[in-house]
């Protein structure tokens, strides 16, 4: 008896140790919650970005959203509380992924809900925030191909998203990449050029489409300066349409594809495209650009390496890891500069020290 007791205390004993040792982890969880570990709640950005827009370029949350996987085309919504982009894998899988502001932190990438199933690419989130355009391959009917790229849009209920619509101007030919005026018109590059049921990058232009009476317009191939017999693809427009920013392998630039610009003039129409220089573009492949919310950054993705400089130091395995499997390995990482750099209106004027 006095040994069955003794027994049922000793357990008492430790069981009230392990529930101490329980209850002095949770606490110290709680107090790094609470102390240690640095909140956002002002500003979510302050994260991602810098304070101040770079002077040149940046790479874009190494390790969260660039992070040595195939990243492209990354946009913000309105509030900084979200950042969208495409993940592929070797251009043959696509996704539109994720990262949110939830509880004072950041969460890791994840595939938003209409993403998933087919290959979808190229978010765009207009100036509210409650609808994303994006490219698909998902047919545009029942039944219908799959192996087109074309462009939908998916609308914000509730905090959600609903179900994608198709905005198609051609079942049969690549749409791809959209971009939207806050007065509505739709910017994308198409291969309407191409005699191709492929995607012939070669033939393609970039076109755009006003909104009237509630539906999109016939596109309309942009001209003067723009036309090229290149591939001219990826735009984006500044959200009141005053300059263009493109992707375009055209002869003259510093290697690969190259971001160009071009402002709308005073009577609306496009001027001289001029290539973006060599802060921007290198000798590999820079296109996928897009601005930020308050037209302070600009984003964009390039396939550029991290050159890595061999020491005296034997080399170890980690090294492999870190340098073949993190941003700057030759797949494509997102990165950023401040629009100042080439917009004399920009929101935010150069920093007096640059």
């Amino acid at each position: 008896m006095f040994e069955f007791a003794g027994l049922m205390g000793r357990i008492e004993f430790y069981m009230l140790r392990i529930f101490l040792l329980i209850g002095s982890v949770v606490l110290s969880l709680f107090l790094y919650e609470s102390k240690g570990q640095v909140r956002y709640d002002a500003d979510p950005s302050a994260f991602l970005l810098p304070e101040e827009a770079p002077a040149t370029v940046r790479l874009l949350a190494s390790g969260l959203i660039s992070t040595g996987l195939d990243e492209t085309g990354g946009v913000f919504s309105p509030d900084y509380h979200q950042f969208y982009f495409t993940i592929n894998h070797r251009n043959e899988t696509f996704a539109i992924v994720y990262i949110r502001y939830e509880s004072s932190v950041w969460r890791y990438p994840e595939v938003v809900s209409f993403s998933g199933l087919y290959n979808d690419a190229d978010p765009f989130i207009t100036e509210c925030g409650t609808r994303l355009y994006f490219s698909s391959t998902r047919p545009v009917e029942e039944g219908g191909r799959s192996d087109v790229w074309n462009i939908w849009y998916v609308q914000r209920y509730d905090g959600g998203w609903g179900e994608p619509v198709p905005v198609v101007f051609d079942p049969d030919r690549h749409e791809r990449h959209p971009s939207k005026t806050n007065a509505g018109d739709l910017y994308f590059h198409a291969d309407y050029g191409s005699s191709l049921v492929t995607y012939d990058l070669m033939a393609t232009n970039i076109y755009v489409s006003t909104f009237v009476d509630s539906n999109f317009n016939q596109p309309t191939k942009v001209v003067s300066y723009l036309l090229s017999d290149y591939a001219d693809f990826s735009p984006v427009v500044s959200p009141d349409g005053r300059y263009l920013i493109f992707a375009s392998n055209r002869p003259g630039g510093f290697g690969g594809a190259d971001l160009y610009i071009t402002f709308r003039d005073g009577e609306g129409n496009w001027g001289k495209v001029e290539n973006m220089g060599e802060i921007i573009n290198g000798s590999d492949n820079e296109h996928f650009p897009s601005i930020s919310p308050d037209g302070r950054f600009l984003f964009f993705s390039s396939n550029r390496r991290v050159p890595h400089v061999r020491t005296s130091r034997q080399m170890d395995y980690t090294y492999f890891k870190r340098t073949g499997l993190g941003p700057g390995n030759g797949f494509n990482d997102i990165y950023m500069i401040g629009t100042y750099q080439f917009d004399p209106e920009s929101t935010k004027e150069k920093p007096e020290d640059e």
